[in-house]
């Protein structure tokens, strides 16, 4: 058996960056930025006004002014603001050449087809006026690479006239599931028989991660049936998903089907609970995990090593970790490192009851796994511990 950080470090070393796409910024959101984009224009792109009201010569505020025309937002219509006159202006519409700054309407008062700036008014230099530029120039960088994209960035990206952006490509994922007792959810349940729940809480999971290529597949405890099922996986999936049999019963043949398909193993069994049978290996750049069919154990494993490889592999931030004070003392009876599932509120962490791997009850209410070293034996109430919220 290898350490926690030594399986870590190991996935760590085969998760390699996918390769780039592009994608229409509508469907780029939770994808990575693969390269930085700058600005192809200058923004605003002309003089601009930020208020209803009137373009003036700054100096004749203080007389009445004649109306030479107006300037409404979306015209391409280009005037020079003469001596003694405004221009009537908009809220992003353009400004008139010579013109230094806004009054806003409810400044003025309107006589007949001249304005008047009312006496109690403060009207600056520059009021109003957005120059060009003046939030980006043409060629500064909008979006760093790595960045993954989020609804705000994509409204940068559209005011920059940008519809495609190269992102890091999300992987392909195969789950395949082993077991005769599975029973899919809607069916009959027969004596002897489980209803899968694995399927559905990796998929959601991944989902949530924004993979979008999933496909799920029931496998018979035979090794000739989990070798093509394998097979097959591994040339077309980036990720392949094996749950159960990585044990060492009768019917556990994933360790040994996967070399047989041909997987270099790199390791099987790690210093840990839930999760010990963990099993990784890798043909190429396909990432092949053998996860233990309990789910506390699969969920376990999915958030110390399937979710940050992922992370690895197309330069997302899923899994986010913090610290907590435990909230009562707790008796570490095992030298391995334990994942507990834990509530999470105001800077202190529960262990929640119900925490053998077969238990679900408490997923109910958790919303942290909380991680105990592997040489802790006691853990004092307010000690501070790691911890992995949920997605």
């Amino acid at each position: 058996m290898i350490s926690v950080a030594t399986a870590k470090q190991i996935i760590n070393s085969h998760s390699k960056t996918l390769p780039t796409i592009e994608r229409p910024i509508l469907q780029a959101p939770g994808y990575a930025l693969a390269q930085t984009i700058v600005s192809p224009i200058q923004f605003p792109a002309f003089r601009q006004s930020s208020m209803d009201g009137y373009a003036i010569y700054y100096v004749e505020k203080e007389k009445t002014l004649l109306i030479q025309d107006a300037l409404p937002a979306g015209t391409s219509q280009q005037l020079t603001l003469e001596n003694g006159m405004a221009i009537r202006v908009y809220t992003g519409g353009p400004i008139p050449d010579g013109a230094d700054c806004v009054v806003q309407k409810e400044y003025v008062n309107l006589i007949n087809q001249s304005i008047q700036i009312q006496s109690d008014r403060i009207v600056q230099l520059g009021d109003h006026i957005r120059e060009k530029g003046s939030d980006l120039e043409k060629n500064t960088v909008l979006i760093e690479a790595g960045t993954v994209l989020r609804p705000a960035h994509i409204g940068l990206l559209a005011s920059a006239g940008i519809t495609n952006v190269p992102v890091i490509q999300k992987p392909s994922v195969a789950i395949l599931l082993t077991g005769n007792e599975l029973v899919q959810p809607g069916q009959s349940l027969q004596f002897g028989q489980v209803f899968d729940s694995n399927a559905f809480a990796i998929q959601a999971h991944l989902k949530q991660a924004g993979i979008e290529n999933i496909a799920v597949h029931y496998l018979k405890d035979d090794l000739n049936d989990t070798i093509a099922n394998i097979n097959a996986a591994v040339q077309e999936y980036d990720l392949i998903l094996l749950t159960g049999g990585v044990s060492a019963g009768d019917y556990d043949f994933v360790p040994a089907a996967c070399i047989k398909a041909g997987i270099e193993q790199h390791f099987h069994k790690v210093k840990q609970r839930p999760g010990k049978p963990l099993f990784f290996g890798t043909q190429q750049n396909r990432l092949v995990f053998g996860l233990p069919g309990n789910q506390g154990a699969v969920l376990s494993c999915l958030y110390q090593y399937v979710l940050p490889a992922i992370d690895q592999l197309c330069g997302t931030h899923t899994i986010q970790t913090t610290t907590a004070r435990l909230k009562a003392p707790f008796k570490k009876t095992i030298p391995l490192t334990q994942f507990l599932k834990g509530y999470y509120e105001s800077g202190e962490v529960t262990v929640l009851p119900a925490q053998a791997s077969y238990q679900l009850s408490a997923l109910g209410k958790a919303n942290c796994w909380i991680e105990l070293e592997e040489e802790w034996t006691f853990i004092a109430a307010q000690q501070e511990v790691k911890i992995y919220l949920f997605i």
